[in-house]
């Protein structure tokens, strides 16, 4: 059984009674002491490793309360589309994939976004068919809420003139020719990615592998996993074979509430390792594919409120069932009106809901109409937001929201009303390193920017604040007991640690993104040391 002590450095306990100090103990998989150098150093003897942080800043490891592990791991494999500047280079990109793609399998790729491309380029299937005219393509946007698909996906899908839009989803058209342009939004692009050949389990598995190596690399420790039952799958075989050496937060589809359900499956089944997390369910779309639900038009349009995913009503109904069957619930909402719709209806299972001690939550709470910024406060729903977001929607978030965009990723507001904040990532969405995501909450402009102070400063966070967002937060967001000493370094705690290359106290704020992680301990085992970071 392994014995560190850490000294000579900042320790952030996310204890908020005492949430600093210089010196922590550990003994096999758990906390033994922290406190002053003098106090731990009572309780060590010769048969401790000693390790000098010589300055350095040792934290809970990071949790990701929002991403989606499979994909992120599947990102790695298929085409890199991430800072393409236009559909010609995604075309060339494409067919360079073309060659090595055996006959009936499918070339598929994540990360491109029209918003940052020139005015007026768009996705359409005439860019592939031309480098992939038999190979079926599939191109997952940037936010996933989009597909775009090539003339072989499209007839694979067998989506034509007559075809239909599914609800909550548009198949976008030539407003001429009334022929699909191949660009799928929301469910929509579910009826190209269904005919679509999965991915085996191995396959699965071996992807995530290296993705949790590299989630081991920005410290993170605990991921709340937002995919389905294949990735679900593949981490139980992780686990069963001793691979998996992350914690996970397993969120249920809503398209799998029946099956739990009759399973008897609730929140907090699971052990220090899996355990089942809330209902994942859409009210709406995004921001970048337009399909975000709202309470009055996009700027420069008449009618155009975005997609309501899932129809309020058959919402309650879903949240309903799950309270009732003690599954807590996790609710995508971008928009100002997708948001108020869910409150209202965590409202109405308000007392049904604390007599199960159930927690909820509102996924990404990326837009709020001011009116219902202490709402969630009210109801104890806690905002699980992605701080990395910030820096790639400023500019798109002004052009569509306009002065609206105040009350976009509200921070500091929601902390001040007494919200839980829980950080993520949204992976493959945006890269899940939370010390970009905490450098976006503390300063909220774009690296290289001339701007003075941060775009809507008043919302910016301070350090403790945003990293107790990507520790406790989370493990609050989970729903997990106050004594499971999860994402806290105080006696009893799980030995989930990561030690940060600088004191991140005392730096100038702009420097913020030089700082890396040295090392990551899980379960009292180091799982990733850059260079001699001992």
């Amino acid at each position: 059984m392994a014995k560190y002590f850490f000294h000579g450095g900042r320790v952030y306990t996310a204890n908020p009674r005492s949430p600093l100090c210089t010196a922590v103990a550990v003994v096999g998989r758990r906390v033994l002491a922290a406190g002053s150098e003098q106090d731990v150093a009572s309780v060590v003897d010769d048969s401790f490793i000693r390790i000098d942080l010589s300055g350095r800043t040792l934290v809970p490891a990071f949790t990701d309360a929002h991403i989606h592990f499979m994909y992120y791991a599947m990102s790695m494999i298929g085409v890199d589309l991430i800072d393409t500047t236009g559909p010609e280079h995604v075309a060339e990109l494409v067919a360079k994939a073309v060659p090595t793609t055996p006959p009936g399998a499918w070339i598929t790729g994540v990360g491109w976004n029209s918003n940052t491309w020139p005015q007026g380029k768009q996705p359409d299937r005439s860019y592939l068919d031309a480098v992939a005219p038999h190979t079926p393509v599939a191109l997952w946007s940037k936010d996933l809420h989009s597909l775009w698909a090539n003339t072989a996906a499209l007839r694979l899908a067998r989506i034509g003139l007559d075809t239909p839009d599914p609800d909550g989803g548009r198949i976008v058209r030539d407003p001429d020719t009334r022929q699909a342009t191949g660009l799928l939004n929301e469910k929509a692009a579910f009826m190209v990615a269904n005919v679509m050949p999965e991915v085996t389990q191995s396959q699965l598995v071996e992807a995530m592998q290296r993705a949790q190596a590299v989630l081991h690399s920005m410290g993170i420790g605990c991921i709340h996993n937002m995919d389905g039952g294949l990735a679900f799958a593949a981490l139980q075989q992780m686990k069963r074979e001793r691979k998996l050496k992350l914690r996970v937060v397993q969120a249920i589809p809503a398209a799998s509430l029946d099956a739990a359900v009759d399973l008897g499956l609730s929140s907090g089944f699971g052990d220090d390792w899996i355990v089942i997390g809330q209902l994942k369910a859409f009210a709406d779309g995004s921001l970048g594919s337009h399909t975000a639900h709202m309470l009055k038009p996009y700027e420069g349009t008449e009618n155009d409120y975005g997609i309501e995913v899932t129809p309020k009503e058959e919402m309650a109904k879903l949240v309903g069932r799950a309270v009732l069957n003690n599954i807590g619930c996790a609710i995508h909402a971008i928009g100002d009106r997708a948001n108020r719709d869910i409150l209202d209806i965590f409202d109405s299972v308000k007392e049904d809901s604390a007599a199960r001690r159930l927690t909820h939550r509102i996924e990404h709470v990326q837009l709020l109409h001011p009116n219902d910024v202490r709402r969630l406060a009210d109801l104890g729903v806690v905002a699980s937001m992605q701080p990395v977001h910030v820096l790639g929607d400023i500019r798109i978030a002004d052009l569509h929201w306009g002065g609206r965009s105040r009350w976009a990723y509200a921070f500091k507001s929601l902390a001040r009303s007494g919200a839980t904040l829980a950080f993520g990532s949204d992976a493959p969405v945006e890269t899940p390193d939370p010390l970009r995501g905490l450098y976006a909450a503390v300063i909220r402009k774009e690296p290289g920017s001339e701007a003075q102070f941060g775009w809507y400063p008043e919302e910016r966070l301070t350090v403790e604040e945003t990293l107790r967002a990507y520790t406790v937060g989370a493990a609050r967001a989970a729903g997990l007991p106050a004594g499971a000493r999860r994402s806290t370094i105080v006696p009893g705690a799980l030995a989930d640690l990561a030690i940060l290359s600088q004191d991140l106290f005392a730096m100038p704020m702009p420097d913020f993104l030089e700082i890396r992680v040295d090392a990551t301990m899980i379960n009292g085992e180091f799982v990733f040391e850059r260079g001699h970071a001992r």
